[in-house]
């Protein structure tokens, strides 16, 4: 065992680098054979060590990858940012008064609509309630005779009728 370099187990280098135990232990199974990797026996069985300085070369860290995306010149004044924000929410209050300004008046608009449908199905209702009463005065009272009606003339025979005589 190499005493220089420090040796981790698969649980303190997943967090070490912020990874899954999975992800180290497939890491651990890539690289078995090297010196990397070192196999302990325990009474539970084999416990694998990974070198602390090869996890650091797979995985280094977030702060040493990423360059700096803002830099401190770039950042917008907080005070204008509040300003912004504030206008934006004002705009947001406005338009929502408009919609519902606009809502009611459909709104309106719709029982006014309504209002006036109701209003002509009850005249058509009352104007055949009125044909019903005349047709009704039209028949015969219980125990009158009934109503009759002339009998329809009949039809004149047409000229091939009266030439063959049918």
């Amino acid at each position: 065992m190499d005493n220089t370099a420090t040796f981790l187990t698969i649980k303190q280098a997943a967090q070490q680098v912020n990874k899954s135990e999975q992800t180290i232990r497939r890491l651990v199974k890539q690289h078995a054979k090297t010196s990397h990797i070192q196999v302990e026996q325990t009474p539970k069985g084999n416990t694998y060590l990974i070198s602390q300085a090869f996890l650091a070369e797979q995985y280094p860290s977030a702060a040493e990858v990423l360059p700096a995306l803002i830099e401190p010149a770039q950042v917008p004044d907080v005070a204008q940012l509040q300003r912004q924000l504030a206008e934006r929410d004002q705009t947001i209050q406005q338009l929502q008064h408009r919609l519902l300004e606009q809502n009611d008046v459909l709104n309106a608009l719709t029982s006014q609509m309504n209002s006036q449908r109701i209003g002509r199905i009850e005249e058509l209702l009352l104007s055949q309630n009125e044909q019903l009463g005349e047709l009704q005065k039209r028949l015969p009272e219980p125990g009158e005779a009934p109503l009759v009606l002339p009998a329809p003339e009949p039809a004149k025979s047409g000229f091939w009728q009266r030439l063959l005589g049918k």
